[in-house]
This record gives C-alpha cells, structure tokens and sequence, in this order.
C-alpha cells in the first residue's frame, strides 16, 4: 500500500538531482539523512535546499503552531525556486494534516508513513532515478561508481534507534504523528555505525522519540513479558562500545523514568559522552501531573545527583514549557526555581502551544500569549546565567575537542588561518584559529588559550 495522500498528475517522472530541507528534531534529521542516501544509491545528485531540483523533499515538524507555519513557509520557497520540479511534504506535519499541507501552492506530493522507503514508493509508482543511458554523453552511466553518489557523512551523525512513543503526554502531538513506539533491531543500527565510521563519522547521536523506551515496545510486544525499563538501550550501547570503532558515542534525549540501574556505570567508557538531555518539561509537581508526565521533580532530583556522582563534570540540559493550562504564578515560580537548583548547562524553552486532538487543549486555564511570552523571556534570562555559569566552571581546564567543521574566521584573520568549531564530550562548544585541517581530529585544548585564538563560543550549549 502506497502512503501518498497524492501523487502529481505528471508521473511517472525522472529524478536526476534532489534536495532535502530538515526543520525540527534530531530525529528528523536522522531520517532525512538516511533519505539522502538512499536517492544517492539510485544514482540521484544530491543539491543544496535552494538550487533547482527534480525533487525537493520538506521534512516538517509539527511540534507547534509556529513549526507548521515554518513548514507552509519552507514549502511554498521550495516550489518557488524550482518551478520546474517536484515538491514533497513529509514528516509529522505531513503525517498529522495531509490535506492542509496539500493545499500549500506548490506541492505535490504529500508522503503519510514511513518516509525513510520514499525511494520504493515513488518506484512503485513507476518513477525513475539518475541518469538515463543516452542523457550519458561519455557512456559512463553504467559504471559502478555512478549510482555512488552519497551525500557527505559529518564528523557527528545522528542514528535513529527507534520511533513512536506509547505515553502520550497530555500536551503532545508527536505519538499521534509518529504512531507507537518501535525499534530498530540493534543489528541494524550496529551495521549503520560501522558503515559511517568507514565513511569518516567520528561521533554518533543516538536519537528517536523515546529512545529510552528501546526495546520495549509495548504495542508491538503486547501478551511478551517486558524488559526492565532503559535495559535494552543499555545493551545496545555496549554492543556500539564493543563491536564499532566510532570515537563517540552520545545520548540524545531520555525520560528520567527510563534510567535503569547500572546504566551510568557505562559512562566509565571515555567513549560515552558526558552530556544528558532529560526533558524535564516543568518544576512543579502540579503541572507533571496534568502533563501526565510519570516522575516528580524528587524523582529527577535524584536521578541529577547520581548521574552527577558519577559524572561531576557533566552537562545535563533539558526542556521547559511554560504557560501550560493551568500553570500559575506560583507553579511558574517554583519551576523557574527547580531549574536554578538543577543548575542546568541549557534548557530548551517552549511556549505551550495548543496542538488540535491533545487532551491539554481541552484543559481549562488556557494561559494568555503575553503571560506565557513573559515567562518565557524570564525563563530564558535565568538559562542564559546557569549556562554562563556552567562555561565559566570548565575556563583553565584542559578538555578533548572533536573538530567537526570548518567556519569562517573573524574579520581580519591572517589568511593562512582557517576556523574550526568543535565539541568537548561535554558538549562545550569550541572555536579554534590554525594552519592546519582539523576536521575530524581530536586535540587537547585549553580553555581558552592566552592568545584567545581558542575560545568557548557564546552560543548556548543545547541537547545533541
């Protein structure tokens, strides 16, 4: 069955060049990463979003009202600039409001599910891929090197291990678009680390929509006894310790709910990156509740302290919404509080947006848009200092910088020095000056260095 809501009149069609634009999560851009490659095997150019294509695919999101407006806004310039070609909607917006995303100008295909096998389906169509014999002047359609075109690996790579999420917190879309929770099988994601590493990968993200919930995929196994919650993602991540040579390995995001017991002592591996996201969302025990989020900010207190026990010098950032139904002025404050505690490295702040189909859209005590814009603003001001603060505890030390692209230089750079920008484990973002290609490699640094030609970006730090 193919999951297109509709399909151009014009088809079958031939897709010689693509581009891809990615708007949301880490998980979207793992997915549009493996869509990439997979019109790359088919002997598809791949272009930047911006030049004209055959084929342009849109990965949206739909976390907020605002990301469906970016969305609208990314399709209608991707049919602008290539008039000529296809556009395709994929991707939660897409898979939440197929025939509102069809109604944009200009696209024409809006993909429902499973995305990542876009290729198959648009062959099952009859659409073809790459170069015809006789486009080929030189004759050299048929060599094998040209259905190789893959698109550039990063020195960090995000991997999705798993999609879906069976918890279905009160003020989310995301299980709606994404359906249940269902993993990879490890030997899969084992099989694409091994093959990024062969392609110059040194860090991997491990990211999905609950990856903690790896492996226990309570729709999919229902009538199975479980594992124990995080022991399967557990296992997973020594299977990557010990069978690839990536250099890094990184945790994206996990449920404080989701940490079982033995899985910091994994951490004792200089290979596992000393950063956790742990999506908090509120510091107020009241608004977890109506969250139907399933810890206490005395649960996640506790869980803080332990993996800081083990880790002193960890990076732990988070998510916050504000503005959530019937958050008061004394919730709000006590949750501005609770993250000051925590002493975060970055909180992501969210706005509460009111998602149709939610059961906290229905919730009395809408907050206002100008409450809820100043107790954003106020809630940022208070990360910008934890983070300041977290930066300003590592100046003088010595960390390990993985260097993952090259940036420009500051006006009036001498010309034989290039700019660099890289990650500590811990995620500190690091800018450098040198004469020399760093990408990809690892080197001591001091933070920062007496002639500031090496210095931790102002930028505040966020998950992976």
């Amino acid at each position: 069955m193919l999951n297109f809501m509709t399909v151009p009149s014009s088809a079958p069609r031939r897709i010689r060049t693509a581009s891809i634009a990615t708007l949301g999560c880490k998980l979207n851009q793992a997915e549009s990463y493996r869509i990439q490659v997979e019109l790359a095997r088919e002997g598809v150019d791949l272009v930047p979003f911006g030049e004209p294509a055959d084929l342009t695919v849109v990965n949206t999101c739909t976390v907020t009202h605002v990301a469906d407006q970016q969305a609208r806004q990314m399709l209608r310039r991707a049919a602008r600039q290539s008039p000529a070609g296809v556009v395709a909607a994929t991707g939660c917006y897409a898979q939440i409001s197929p025939q509102e995303v069809a109604g944009v100008e200009g696209v024409g295909l809006v993909v429902t599910t499973d995305k990542e096998r876009l290729v198959p389906q648009l062959a099952a169509l009859g659409w073809a891929f790459g170069q015809a014999v006789e486009d080929d002047q030189d004759g050299d359609a048929t060599r094998p090197d040209a259905r190789l075109r893959l698109p550039e690996t990063r020195v960090r790579q995000f991997v999705k291990v798993q999609d879906g999420c069976d918890d279905y917190c009160t003020y989310c879309i995301v299980p709606f678009a994404r359906g249940h929770s269902l993993s990879r099988p490890a030997d899969q994601i084992v099989e694409e680390v091994q093959e990024l590493v062969g392609r110059g990968c040194r860090e991997i993200v491990l990211t999905g929509v609950q990856i903690g919930a790896y492996g226990r995929d309570r729709y999919a196994m229902r009538g199975e006894e479980l594992p124990p919650p995080g022991a399967p993602l557990a296992a997973l991540v020594r299977r990557l310790l010990a069978e690839t040579t990536v250099r890094r390995v990184r945790i994206s995001s996990i449920q404080p709910q989701d940490w079982p017991d033995g899985f910091l002592e994994l951490f004792e591996d200089a290979r596992l990156c000393h950063h956790l996201h742990l999506p908090l969302q509120a510091g107020c025990d009241a608004t977890l509740r109506r969250m139907s989020r399933r810890y206490t900010t005395s649960d996640f207190a506790r869980l803080v302290e332990r993996v800081r026990s083990r880790m002193p010098d960890v990076a732990i950032t988070a998510d916050m919404i504000v503005g959530f139904p019937g958050e008061t002025d004394v919730d709000y404050l006590a949750s501005v509080e609770f993250a000051r505690t925590m002493q975060f490295a970055d909180v992501h702040v969210f706005r509460y947006s009111p998602r149709r189909g939610t059961a906290a859209s229905r919730m009395a005590g809408q907050v206002p848009p100008e409450v809820k814009q100043a107790r954003s603003a106020e809630l940022r001001a208070a990360v910008d200092e934890m983070a300041a603060a977290f930066r300003a505890h590592f100046v003088g030390t010595t960390r390990t910088v993985l260097w993952e692209e090259e940036i420009a230089p500051p006006i009036g750079t001498p010309a034989d020095l290039r700019g660099w920008t890289g990650l500590t484990n811990n995620y500190l973002r690091v800018n450098a000056l040198s004469t020399e290609n760093l990408l990809g490699c690892e080197t001591p640094v001091a933070l920062p260095t007496p002639t500031g030609e090496v210095f931790i970006c102002d930028e505040p730090l966020g998950p992976a």
